[in-house]
């Protein structure tokens, strides 16, 4: 069972958090957003407070997510966010349940899988966890997720990322690294979204970059596009007002 944090009344809007970090990475936006809307947050297994599957998978992740919704009594279509590993999560769970979404948000993320470049990158990460801890990780992922400026003149939220990262089990950061080397290709799901997206990254993100970003929110008809100078994969911790600012108008614009 998912573990989750839920905040506000209103319409529901599920976000769901980056790896290798947990749904505390939402706190800036669910005190914002909660003043108007039902804000989930839940935590992807092996990270967060949710435990590991047995055999990690995104598609499961999204299967277990309905099964939370249905738990809590949510009915009615919801407008769900991911970012980053939370993203794969989004597109997953619109591939099985296209009648629960009635909007998407789709921050730092991409719709293809894994390329053969990535599955080694992949392993190599498990290799250094499993042979060296997961403190000898944080370095290198630092640089993937926080723009150069970021690191540069918020050395407090690169602080504030490590913590997050450190609050989780290497084995957890291992199955959910596993989780997303195995998942589902969605590009073939682009053209065929009705809903309203919004589609957030940043321009100093260096894993999924802006031309990626660009190139994935042509596909998606009438789909809205916000690139944020000066932030980097982290986009709603680096540039929290223009990406609360993007988030707050697109949810109060839906039907």
């Amino acid at each position: 069972m998912l573990q989750y944090s839920e905040s506000g009344k209103g319409k529901p809007v599920v976000l769901v958090h980056a790896f290798p970090l947990s749904s505390k990475m939402w706190e800036g936006q669910v005190r914002q957003l909660s003043r108007f809307a039902r804000v989930i947050t839940p935590e992807i297994p092996g990270l967060g407070g949710s435990p590991s599957q047995a055999e990690p998978s995104i598609a499961e992740t999204a299967r277990q997510l309905a099964r939370l919704l249905d738990r809590l009594e949510i009915r009615e279509p919801v407008m769900i966010g991911g970012l980053s590993m939370g993203g794969y999560v989004t597109f997953e769970f619109l591939r099985q349940f296209p009648e629960r979404v009635g909007a998407l948000g789709l921050f730092a993320t991409r719709a293809n899988a894994d390329s053969h470049e990535i599955r080694d990158k992949r392993a190599k990460t498990i290799h250094k966890i499993r042979t060296e801890g997961l403190e000898a990780f944080i370095p290198a992922v630092i640089m993937n997720l926080l723009g150069e400026t970021t690191r540069r003149t918020h050395p407090e939220l690169q602080r504030q990322v490590e913590a997050l990262i450190r609050a989780n089990s290497g084995e957890g950061v291992i199955d959910a690294t596993r989780a997303m080397a195995a998942r589902n290709d969605s590009q073939d799901l682009l053209p065929g979204i009705t809903c309203p997206v919004l589609v957030i990254g940043g321009m100093e993100d260096t894993f999924v970059t802006a031309e990626e970003t660009r190139a994935m929110q042509s596909r998606i008809s009438g789909s809205v596009l916000h690139l944020v100078e000066g932030s980097g994969h982290l986009v709603n911790l680096e540039a929290p007002g223009v990406f609360n600012s993007a988030l707050e108008a697109f949810l109060k614009h839906l039907p």
